[in-house]
């Protein structure tokens, strides 16, 4: 075998072994971007069902509810189509097919959303800021339009405002059974403070007038009854609420 022929198949071999090289380097290059995209996928689905379901169903409208959904199958099927020999997840998109379809059906009124301590009100409210970076993101992604996005805001904000009054009222109703009237009173007044904030169209005008109604009556009661001291029932109880309208007010301004 003559010096160049050697020197020929030498160099066809090297080029076949650095060929070889960059053909594994390549697939598995790949390899570790699929993973990375199946690991990214699974993590952002995880994180939206976890959102869906951890959000009580009266404060999820039916639209803001499909957006969700939608999101989630959009994730699912990609998914399917990078690992379909993966059960779990065509096993999870056939589940939010079926959520979807459910949820187009579904034409009953949610009930008005309540809370009944202060700590469920501090973990709602941790959830609700979480469900509002989400639509938040949504319209910085272009997955929304900015009016899509102001309209799920409000109404995210909107069912935790009813919520507060809801606990508002029933802390006033609690004092009042308990004969505390001027704390009652003082409750009563705090309510109808928030009442009046938010009174657009006079939206509020009959609950207005309503409690406004028992605080005269309470007043005229309370005047024939010892000096109360001046404080709320539970000062924990009324920090949390005051916090808890302070950051429905910090909403209102981010958002609107």
């Amino acid at each position: 075998m003559s010096t160049e022929l050697i020197v020929i198949l030498s160099v066809l071999g090297i080029a076949a072994l650095i060929g070889l090289f960059y053909v594994s380097h390549s697939i598995e290059k790949q390899r570790r971007e699929k993973a990375l995209m199946i690991a990214s996928l699974t993590d952002s689905s995880n994180r939206l069902q976890r959102i869906f379901d951890s959000v009580p169903a009266p404060y999820l409208s039916k639209d803001l509810r499909l957006l969700l959904l939608a999101q989630i199958k959009k994730r699912l099927e990609k998914l399917v189509d990078l690992a379909p020999q993966n059960d779990r997840y065509r096993k999870s998109r056939d589940g939010i097919n079926e959520q979807i379809a459910n949820a187009n059906e579904d034409t009953s009124k949610q009930p008005k959303p309540n809370f009944k301590t202060p700590e469920e009100a501090a973990q709602l409210r941790k959830v609700l800021q979480e469900l509002s970076k989400l639509v938040e993101n949504f319209m910085q992604n272009k997955v929304i339009d900015a009016t899509e996005a102001r309209k799920h805001l409000a109404t995210i904000q909107n069912s935790f405002f009813e919520a507060n009054l809801s606990y508002m009222i029933q802390v006033a109703e609690s004092a009042k059974r308990e004969g505390k009237l001027k704390v009652a009173i003082l409750n009563y007044e705090k309510v109808i403070k928030e009442m009046q904030k938010r009174n657009q169209k006079g939206a509020y005008n009959e609950k207005i007038s309503g409690i406004q109604t028992t605080i005269n009556e309470l007043k005229a009661e309370a005047g024939t009854q010892p000096e109360e001291q001046n404080t709320t029932p539970g000062g924990e109880l009324t920090q949390a609420m005051d916090e808890m309208m302070e950051e429905e007010e910090s909403w209102k301004k981010k958002y609107f």
